[in-house]
């Protein structure tokens, strides 16, 4: 085990997004008068890693728990332990396990909108004690003593001679609640499991797995598209569409991706006449820039525009040209970029013409 670090935080039930039942209290003035907390999604798995946000000032000093660290930017197989206060006391709520601990502030972003974070580690990694179980108090130093707990900053190094005899405690603790942790993602079998709804064509239950989609039953959704999808007249393309729809929704982006390329390989005829295909290739694409890869999210791209193409779709041309523009500007691939204004140039439309002006003003100031 290595270095922990303990992180005052907004009290919360989930930690997986603000709802009606649970919304963030005692976390500060701006969570009181804006009824926000950015911890709100410190226990939300994003594609199988949790990121987990701290208000703090300046940097974190990670060398308070490796000396060797001055020089480092993140230190790893660091315990995060989160500490709220509810109507009582300052409480243990959940703990990360070997998460990387950045000295500045990170941001993930993905269609949703963007997370800052200070810390980072697997979903499996996480830990999440049910609201009705937290009993481990940590104590505030205002009330103990002077050095005998967390002071007034958020983020407590417990390097003082009170927590490092804190910390065993705190450790054997969490060995023991283990076992008592809600799970926070979703599990493999809850993944493939099916529904079991009798009596019902393929086309039924797709259309039963559009309207649980639209309620946000997303998991639901998913198993009813497994079932769908096991039903040998099924519509092979739109169902195995509509389970990365879901697997997406869930931030299951990995399984999201599998699920549209086999998608690909299952339209048929009918379903490639109504440009599913090309449909699939956008979520493909847009998944593949979310996960850092740009060459097969281009790939996508150029298979889009060459249909667009085909069928003399001005708008469908442009939309992927700009998005490989995007990767290209990303990439400082400044060759490629000047090419891809080129071809919309000859295209001879006006569409997004102000979007396509910002990608030649990144060409004239880089030169």
């Amino acid at each position: 085990m290595g270095a922990v670090v303990f992180c005052n935080i907004a009290w919360m039930k989930n930690y997986q997004g603000i709802t009606d039942d649970d919304q963030p209290y005692n976390g500060g003035s701006f969570v009181k008068e804006n009824n926000d907390a950015m911890e709100q999604t410190n226990f939300l798995p994003i594609n199988g890693k949790c990121y987990g946000f701290v208000m703090h000032r300046g940097q974190l000093h990670i060398e308070r728990l490796d000396r060797t660290a001055v020089k480092t930017d993140v230190l790893d197989d660091v315990t995060v332990v989160w500490v709220a206060t509810d109507d009582k006391s300052r409480r243990i709520v959940g703990w990360y396990e070997n998460a990387e601990m950045y000295r500045d502030w990170q941001t993930y972003e993905d269609n949703n909108g963007y997370i800052e974070y200070n810390f980072c580690t697997k979903a499996d990694n996480a830990y999440l004690i049910p609201a009705g179980l937290r009993e481990f108090s940590i104590e505030s130093a205002s009330q103990a003593g002077k050095g005998r707990g967390m002071g007034q900053s958020n983020v407590w190094y417990a390097d003082s001679e009170f927590g490092q005899r804190l910390v065993p405690k705190v450790l054997k603790y969490l060995g023991e609640m283990k076992q008592k942790c809600r799970i926070i993602g979703f599990t493999i079998e809850e993944l493939k499991k099916s529904t079991q709804i009798p009596n019902k064509t393929s086309e039924e239950l797709l259309d039963m797995a559009y309207d649980a989609f639209d309620s946000g039953e997303y998991l639901k959704s998913l198993q009813i598209c497994n079932q769908a999808q096991s039903v040998e007249e099924s519509p092979y393309g739109k169902v195995r569409e509509c389970r990365g729809n879901n697997l997406e929704m869930m931030f299951c982006y990995d399984a999201a991706i599998e699920a549209y390329k086999d998608a690909l390989t299952k339209i048929t005829d009918e379903e490639y006449d109504a440009w599913l295909d090309v449909v699939v290739k956008g979520h493909l694409s847009r998944l593949y820039r979310l996960t850092g890869n740009n060459f097969l999210a281009g790939h996508m791209e150029e298979e889009i525009f060459i249909a667009n193409r085909e069928e003399k779709n001005n708008a469908g041309m442009v939309g992927a040209l700009l998005e490989l523009m995007s990767i290209a500007s990303e990439e400082k691939d400044f060759e490629r970029l000047e090419k891809l204004i080129a071809t919309f140039d000859d295209i001879g439309t006006k569409y997004c013409a102000d979007d396509v002006e910002y990608y030649r003003n990144v060409l004239k100031q880089k030169g």
